[in-house]
């Protein structure tokens, strides 16, 4: 992981949400440069690939490492927020704080019961 090279710098740890498959990636540690939520979001999309303008993040309550959230509140519990968003929305930045993120173009995984139809025989 990153080392903080001065005070100024903030550590997070971000976990990416994936819709379309209904899960998370294995969360990782980032440290930003400064509050900005922009930087933010430019620093998760050199991590990810996914340009800046597809990135959004949300946070969850104080949300400190470590969290635990089911991956099916992840999508409709949490408030989203873009690089357009309001800033003062998307003040969310502290040491220690767990950020979620994903590719905005990505739709949800639709959820089945698990119970499968009967197949007939001809």
């Amino acid at each position: 992981p990153e080392k903080k090279k001065h005070k100024g710098q903030i550590q997070v740890y971000v976990i990416r949400w994936r819709p379309s498959q209904c899960s998370v990636d294995p969360i990782e540690e980032i440290i930003l440069d400064n509050n900005d939520p922009k930087h933010a979001i430019e620093k998760l999309s050199e991590l990810s690939g996914v340009p800046a303008e597809y990135i959004f993040c949300a946070k969850y309550g104080l949300s400190l490492f470590p969290v635990e959230m089911s991956c099916l509140d992840i999508e409709n519990k949490l408030i989203w927020y873009s690089i357009t968003s309001d800033r003062s929305s998307l003040e969310l930045f502290s040491d220690g704080r767990v950020i979620y993120y994903k590719d905005n173009r990505e739709t949800m995984k639709e959820l089945t019961s698990g119970r499968g139809s009967k197949v007939e025989e001809n």
